[in-house]
């Protein structure tokens, strides 16, 4: 008697256990989807939930827990990659502790249930949402600082092209007074071809002085701009001295008096070619370190939101997935930026694609982290070869 009752809790236990939900989970699953199972497996699992339903033990439990077994095996292969743990990361629910769910739950009384997978979506969205957000302010700022430093170089250029013109221009100008003073000098009693030839020098003085004219007016219209020029890189420059200038101020380096007193040293035209530097400065880093690791950062975003959709649909996300897809972001905003080290200066690429700006380079690496690898393993097969070659 005492052996049978042993029997029959051994058995209770077991029916009861996490395994028989998971097969009867799988089993529904397989019904919904009309996949076809063999009718043993069906029986066997069946057999077991009346088995531990009426709470008796079997006449043979160890032939029926190998049955059980053995259905399980078959059913978790009939219905992969769908698993128990993808099954419930979908349709099993939890509290939503998110803040809109809060609200809610606030206004209308009861707690808001989501899966796992919601979640994970949500959370996926919000980095794709934020990382869009800074990748655009990010851009608007670098296409704004590029255009004024190209404007500024520009200017800066063509006025020290006219300065040395109008220099050109008065020596000349100097040039031609001496002849016309020595001419006068040395008169002899060809009076008529003397007056020829002032006259003819007065009119290329009063050319050359015309063109000197033109040149002043163009400088002093970029004089009047170089004030503005100035303020607009200031400005510029304002939005990411700041955090550097408090971490200055944090670690202790920073001096005010510093900023004034070298104000006051150089004139606007200096100025502004240190404002000019620093922003040229500040638009390199922005082109060559922070764009693409925020493309790539996106490429790898949006490569994790379409492996979400299409596991979501086919009921294959787990938990686990989140791993993956989070060091997926990552390797994808670090290969946004290596591959830019691929890039030559002169806009030639190591890559199949020439035509592709840097910028849509490290958003495809991004997404596709295998390009990076594809690129290191052409140059590490490239200097493999040669080694073999000369060896």
């Amino acid at each position: 008697m005492e052996d049978d009752n042993a029997a029959q809790k051994s058995i209770s236990s077991w029916v009861d256990s996490e395994q028989l939900r998971n097969a009867q989970l799988l089993l529904s699953y397989a019904s919904d989807t009309g996949i076809t199972l063999p009718r043993e497996i069906i029986e066997n699992i069946i057999r077991v939930k009346h088995s531990s339903d009426s709470g008796r033990p079997p006449a043979d439990p160890v032939e029926m827990e190998t049955s059980f077994l053995q259905a399980t095996e078959a059913l978790a292969k009939a219905v992969s990659p769908v698993t128990v743990a993808s099954l419930r990361a979908s349709y099993d629910k939890q509290d939503d502790t998110s803040l809109r769910a809060y609200f809610r739950a606030r206004v209308l009384r009861s707690p808001m249930l989501v899966s796992r997978s919601t979640l994970s979506v949500r959370r996926f969205r919000r980095w794709a949402l934020w990382t869009l957000l800074l990748l655009l302010i990010a851009q608007i700022y670098w296409v704004v600082g590029s255009s004024v430093t190209d404007d500024v170089t520009t200017t800066l250029k063509q006025v020290a092209t006219d300065r040395g013109q109008k220099e050109l221009l008065e020596r000349e100008v100097r040039a031609i007074d001496a002849r016309r003073e020595e001419q006068k000098v040395n008169k002899n009693a060809q009076a008529a071809d003397n007056d020829a030839n002032d006259a003819q020098l007065d009119s290329e003085i009063e050319k050359k002085l015309n063109e000197i004219n033109i040149i002043e007016a163009r400088l002093v219209g970029y004089d009047k701009s170089t004030t503005l020029n100035y303020e607009i890189l200031n400005s510029w420059n304002a939005y990411w001295r700041w955090p550097v200038q408090f971490l200055n101020r944090i670690i202790g380096s920073f001096s005010k008096n510093s900023a004034p007193n070298e104000k006051s040293e150089l004139n606007l035209h200096q100025r502004l070619l240190k404002s000019l530097k620093t922003a040229q400065f500040a638009v390199n880093a922005l082109q060559i370190y922070l764009l693409p690791i925020l493309y790539g950062l996106l490429g790898a975003i949006t490569y994790v939101l379409r492996t979400l959709a299409v596991q979501i649909r086919s009921l294959t996300y787990t938990p686990e997935t989140d791993i993956c897809l989070g060091l997926r972001m990552i390797l994808g905003a670090l290969s946004g930026l290596v591959i830019v080290w691929f890039i030559k200066e002169d806009s030639e690429t190591m890559l199949p694609f020439v035509s592709l700006s840097q910028f849509a380079i490290a958003f495809i690496a991004g997404y596709s982290v295998e390009l990076l690898f594809a690129a290191m393993d052409r140059i590490i097969s490239a200097f493999s070869g040669n080694t073999k070659e000369t060896g």
